[in-house]
C-alpha cells in the first residue's frame, strides 16, 4: 500500500492558513453567547477547509469551529444538509453559521473518534469488513433522499444549476485544456482520456438520476470509534460538495483508493449496498472510474503545483491508473 493512500499526504489547509486566537473568540462569542472560550486545538487532516476544537468554559462536551475557505455558501447547505439527514443518518449537529473577521464560519457538534483512513491504514483492520459494511448501509440511506432533478444544490437544497451527461462530457475536456492539467499529463494520455469519455459516453449519468450524493465519500470523511469493544461510524462529515445526481458518483469515491486494499473493503462495500437494494447498473465499472476521471480532473485544475505538489502527484497516479485500466477495458 502507498503512502499517499485515501489522501492522507494531501497538503492540508492548517499548513497553508492559519487564524489568530481573538478571530477564534469572537466567532465562539457570536455562536454561543452564553458560553465562554477555554481553548482550542485545530484539527489536521482538512484539505479545503479549517476544522477547530474549541473547549468551552462550564461545558464538558467540546464543540467544532469550522471555518469555510472554498465556498462560504457551503456554510449554509451543511447545515440545511444535517438538518434534512438527522435522524436517519449520522451527521454532526450545526448549531450555527454566521460570519465574522472576514470569514463565514460554523459551529458544529463534536463527534469523538478517529477517521476510517486512520483505522484503515495504522491498525489490524479485523474490523474492516464490518465498517465497510456499515459504511454502505449508511451510504445507501443518504441515497433515499431525492430531488426534483439532478444538479447542483444551493444553500436552500433548491438545484441552483442542471446537470447531465453532456454537460459531464463537455467538463471532462474543459479540464483536459487546462494549463495545469496539460502540464502534469502527457499528450498520450490526454488523448486516450478524451476518447474515453466518447467511447463510454453512454456509461456516465442521465438528467434523471437525482438521489442525494455526499460527492466526498471516501474513508477520510468517516468518523468511527471504539465502544464496547466495537469499531462502528459515529458520523459522516464534509457535506459541502453535496448534490444532486447518481449513487455511483460515492461509490466512485469510496473506491478510488480500492486497489491499494484488500478485497474485503470493496467486497463488504458492496455486498451492503446491494443488501440494502442499491443496483448496480451494467458496466458500473466503467461508469466509476470515468466519474473519478471527472472529479480527479477537476481537483488537479484547482491544485497549484507549487503550492501542492503532493496532491498533484497522488491524482496523476490515480489517473493513470484509471487511464490504463480504460485502456483496457
Amino acid at each position: 500500500m502507498g503512502p499517499v493512500t485515501f489522501k492522507r499526504n494531501w497538503e492540508k489547509t492548517d499548513q497553508r492558513f492559519q487564524i489568530d486566537e481573538q478571530a477564534i473568540r469572537s466567532m465562539i462569542g457570536l455562536g454561543t453567547p452564553s458560553s465562554q472560550y477555554r481553548s482550542h486545538q485545530v484539527v489536521s487532516g482538512g484539505c479545503a477547509n479549517l476544522n477547530i476544537k474549541v473547549q468551552l468554559e462550564e461545558q464538558e462536551a467540546p464543540v467544532i469551529l469550522r471555518i469555510y475557505l472554498r465556498d462560504h455558501k457551503a456554510a449554509l447547505r451543511e447545515q440545511r444538509l444535517a438538518e434534512l439527514l438527522y435522524g436517519n443518518v449520522p451527521v454532526p449537529v450545526v448549531h450555527f453559521v454566521g460570519e465574522c473577521a472576514g470569514q463565514t464560519f460554523a459551529i458544529m457538534e463534536y463527534k469523538s473518534g478517529i477517521t476510517l483512513r486512520d483505522y484503515l491504514l495504522d491498525r489490524d483492520r479485523k474490523d474492516m469488513a464490518t465498517l465497510m459494511e456499515e459504511a454502505g448501509s449508511i451510504l445507501a440511506k443518504i441515497h433515499r433522499f431525492h430531488f426534483e432533478r439532478s444538479g447542483f444544490l444551493d444553500e436552500n437544497l433548491s438545484i441552483s444549476q442542471p446537470i447531465d451527461r453532456e454537460g459531464y462530457t463537455a467538463f471532462a475536456k474543459g479540464c483536459l485544456k487546462h494549463p495545469t492539467v496539460r502540464s502534469k499529463i502527457d499528450e498520450a494520455q490526454i488523448g486516450e482520456i478524451g476518447r474515453h469519455f466518447k467511447r463510454f459516453a453512454k456509461f456516465l449519468p442521465g438528467a434523471e438520476e437525482c438521489c442525494l450524493v455526499h460527492a466526498d465519500y471516501d474513508p477520510a470523511n468517516i468518523l468511527i470509534d471504539c465502544q464496547n469493544g466495537r469499531w462502528g461510524i459515529t458520523a459522516i462529515l464534509d457535506w459541502e460538495f453535496a448534490f444532486s445526481g447518481s449513487p455511483l458518483c460515492d461509490v466512485a469515491n469510496m473506491l478510488r483508493y480500492s486497489h491499494h486494499m484488500p478485497e474485503a473493503f470493496e467486497e463488504g462495500f458492496l455486498n451492503s449496498l446491494r443488501i440494502a437494494g442499491t443496483e448496480l447498473p451494467e458496466g458500473w465499472r466503467i461508469s466509476v472510474h470515468l466519474l473519478n476521471l471527472l472529479s480527479l480532473l477537476d481537483c488537479l485544475v484547482r491544485c497549484p503545483p507549487s503550492e501542492r505538489p503532493n496532491q498533484c502527484a497522488d491524482i496523476c497516479d490515480l489517473i493513470g491508473h484509471i487511464n490504463q485500466w480504460l485502456v483496457n477495458a
